[in-house]
């Protein structure tokens, strides 16, 4: 009898431990949100010498340049390791705010992969010159005079891992009745003129 309730205690304790090991490994994951830079980007020009010139005047695009590293646990990789997904939400406070009296923030989210760890990395999204003249009714934009601030966060198998703002250090977005959120507003780099622009300067983003 006490053999068998021996017995029953190790593969109980050994079970235990083994669900335990990827939780501890998950939070042996660190990201590190380094700086973040919020500028206008007027929309580059290119030229190709088959087909017929069409003249048109850049516009500024909104421009989000996220830096941040990762580090992995040695068995993950360590230094020579890569993650291979996490998700990027953007958010940006607009000086515009609704007619309910509610401030309008735009949002995106970034699906990055294969982020190399311990190495300086960025993530880029943008905001097209025609969302930001469908909410100001202006034609012309620029950061200081029409974005508030900015607010981005990781997250890892729906847990955030780490986030910063421009003011504070709590997600001040949670406070979504505070605020009118455009969904979808702050695109990928994939998805504007800049695709082509800056080689292995960003990260990787899967399509949506």
């Amino acid at each position: 009898m006490k053999s068998s309730i021996l017995t029953f205690a190790f593969i109980f304790i050994a079970s235990a431990l083994s669900a335990q090991a990827p939780a501890d490994d998950k939070a042996r994951i660190i990201v590190d949100i380094k700086k973040v830079d919020v500028k206008e980007q007027p929309t580059p020009m290119f030229s190709a010498g088959n087909v017929a010139d069409k003249r048109w005047r850049p516009k500024n695009w909104i421009e989000v340049d996220v830096e941040f590293e990762i580090k992995l646990p040695p068995e993950a990789g360590g230094r020579n390791g890569t993650f291979p997904a996490m998700q990027l939400n953007v958010y940006l406070p607009l000086q515009h705010m609704t007619k309910d009296g509610k401030r309008t923030v735009l949002q995106g989210s970034l699906d990055l992969v294969n982020i190399p760890a311990s190495e300086t990395c960025h993530a880029l999204a943008y905001v097209s010159p025609a969302t930001m003249k469908l909410i100001t009714q202006k034609n012309t934009m620029t950061v200081s005079t029409d974005v508030q601030g900015w607010g981005v966060e990781v997250v890892i198998d729906a847990e955030r891992r780490a986030h910063a703002a421009s003011v504070g250090k709590d997600p001040w977005w949670e406070k979504s009745e505070n605020f009118s959120i455009m969904t979808g507003a702050v695109l990928s780099k994939s998805l504007t003129p800049f695709s082509i622009l800056w080689g292995d300067y960003d990260v990787q983003v899967k399509p949506r």
